[in-house]
């Protein structure tokens, strides 16, 4: 089942002449290339909005860690819009690859909660860190539901 969101991104996403499969699967290079792009466009954009400009931290060719630098003044409209596009682009993700948003996302939220169970703390970050018993969700279980469904 898809939620509301996700059927307005589908008929963006058909509109523009893009694959909307009905179940879960793995696109073509091309499309998972354009999710990857359209993903890290809107995330560098919200980035900015948010005031930091991101710096790679080592010289690899693979980015495995990123600092941010206070450089722009926080833009909440910009910010807004970004967070919004960002949820447009990876739900058309989803949808690239067949899957439902609603189950999924359920699945994650509950596992999420789960997290302030007893051995969960607060990083010196600010992200909080789930206990050292905690199980992560069983995503391939709605996949292979969904796989079954339609």
């Amino acid at each position: 089942m898809r939620t509301i969101h996700q059927q307005k991104v589908d008929k963006f996403m058909i509109l523009a002449r893009q694959e909307v499969p009905t179940k879960p699967m793995i696109p073509d290079e091309e499309t998972r290339e354009l999710r990857a792009s359209l993903i890290l466009e809107e995330c560098l954009e919200t980035i900015k909005a948010l005031g930091f400009l991101p710096k790679v931290v080592d010289n690899s060719i693979y980015i495995e860690s990123v600092k941010f630098e206070n450089v722009f003044e926080p833009n909440i409209i910009e910010v807004a819009d970004g967070c919004a596009d960002v949820k447009v682009v990876t739900t058309g993700t989803l949808t690239a690859f067949g899957i439902d948003d609603n189950e999924l996302q359920d699945v994650v939220d509950e596992n999420n909660l789960a997290k302030f169970g007893p051995g969960g703390h607060r990083r010196e970050d600010g992200k909080w860190m789930k206990p050292p018993d905690h199980q992560p969700p069983n995503i391939e279980k709605v996949l292979n539901e969904q796989k079954g469904s339609c």
